[in-house]
């Protein structure tokens, strides 16, 4: 924890910090704008009737 200590005093407030302390996500993607897939699932092919 001392070393955890120097290296954020020397280079800044949370610089390092602990794996485990987690974060909390601020933003979310919006699945409304996402791209069709065509080239990757074919499923999202579109189907022409003739």
């Amino acid at each position: 924890m001392t070393c955890m200590d120097s290296i954020n005093a020397r280079y800044g407030r949370s610089t390092v910090h602990i794996a485990a302390k987690g974060f909390e996500q601020k933003f979310a993607m919006r699945r409304a704008f996402l791209s069709s897939q065509y080239t990757t699932k074919l499923r999202d092919i579109p189907k022409i009737i003739c």
